[in-house]
């Protein structure tokens, strides 16, 4: 087989993978089978709508992914602030290289009108 370990690593890999299809293809093939009818009707906690139903604009989806991007930027400096004097000149450097990077991600997405609501 493989060296080093990775033999034990694909052989995981692959049950994983065959674990997984199998556990959602289960359902399908084990479940009733009864379309239409109620089991169309969206509901949501158990009550069901009076009025009909309104989806959600995809405009909340890209504030959403925005925030999430932005997020971890800010997650991922959160450490940086926190030991700022051991890491000296390295540290800040690396750091602002960092805000360049999301700097220029921010002035795309602003250029792409990504944050104009249309």
């Amino acid at each position: 087989m493989l060296t080093h370990g990775y033999g034990a690593l694909l052989l995981y890999i692959i049950v994983a993978f065959a674990v997984a299809f199998g556990v959602a293809s289960s359902s399908s093939l084990l479940g009733p089978k009864a379309p239409g009818g109620l089991k169309e009707v969206t509901y949501e906690s158990g009550i069901i709508p009076e009025a009909p139903v309104k989806y959600f604009s995809v405009r909340f989806y890209r504030v959403a992914m925005f925030f999430m991007i932005f997020d971890v930027a800010v997650m991922a400096l959160y450490p940086w602030a926190t030991s700022i004097r051991e890491l000296h000149q390295a540290g800040v450097e690396r750091a602002f290289a960092f805000l360049v990077v999301v700097g220029i991600a921010f002035i795309y997405v602003w250029n792409r009108g990504g944050f104009q609501w249309d």
